[in-house]
């Protein structure tokens, strides 16, 4: 029995050592960055919508993006304040014949997203070499949309032409330090953007 009590202590202490350990980028004043990408590229419910395959029709889709920023600055320990930032360009060329002259055409369909929101964020789990935090951003999101075609009887429909829209996410992340300024970052959330995302984190 004592030599449990002595095993368990032993592993508390060691648990709260490991997130105590609070590494001095994450205290009052510091800042970190964090580049990403998402993982898979983010192709968006509308857009595979549109550019979903019918008969006859071949598609070739290009993503970039999520392609984001994320800066925080720490108001105190373990809460930031910052910035996430992010950009989607998408491309979909959709190859058809038509149905009256039977000649192939091709409808040129592309989709810009940039979203700029403010961001909290909670650091949790707060040791030298591994972070984990919940963030909230609320901002502001611009959508446009190019359409052009082969087809001269093609008429681009004018309710596509984008517009800003409210933009928000919740998200649950995680940082890997491998240097005391250097480390990985991945993201998992719901909105603003991909379901998960990661890259490079930079810490001063």
């Amino acid at each position: 029995m004592k030599k449990q009590l002595l095993t368990l202590a032993l592993a508390t202490f060691a648990l709260f050592s490991f997130t105590s350990s609070v590494n001095a980028q994450n205290k009052e004043g510091g800042m970190q960055f964090d580049l990403y990408h998402a993982v898979p590229p983010h192709q968006g419910l509308i857009f595979r919508a549109i550019t979903s395959v019918s008969d006859g029709e071949t598609v070739d889709v290009s993503i970039l993006g999520n392609l984001g920023l994320r800066f925080q600055y720490y108001v105190k320990p373990k809460f930031a304040l910052g910035l996430d930032l992010n950009y989607t360009k998408r491309t979909a060329d959709v190859t058809y014949v038509g149905d009256i002259t039977g000649l192939s055409y091709t409808d040129a369909i592309q989709q810009t997203i940039i979203r700029a929101m403010i961001r909290t964020s909670w650091e949790f789990v707060d040791s030298e070499k591994f972070h984990m935090n919940w963030a909230n951003s609320i901002g502001y999101r611009t959508a446009d949309w190019a359409l052009s075609s082969t087809d001269p009887l093609f008429i681009p429909d004018t309710d596509w032409t984008g517009g800003g829209f409210p933009a928000f996410r919740t998200a649950i992340g995680m940082r890997v330090m491998f240097t005391e300024n250097v480390g990985l970052n991945l993201e998992i959330g719901v909105g603003g953007g991909s379901v998960a995302n990661g890259g490079l984190t930079i810490a001063l």
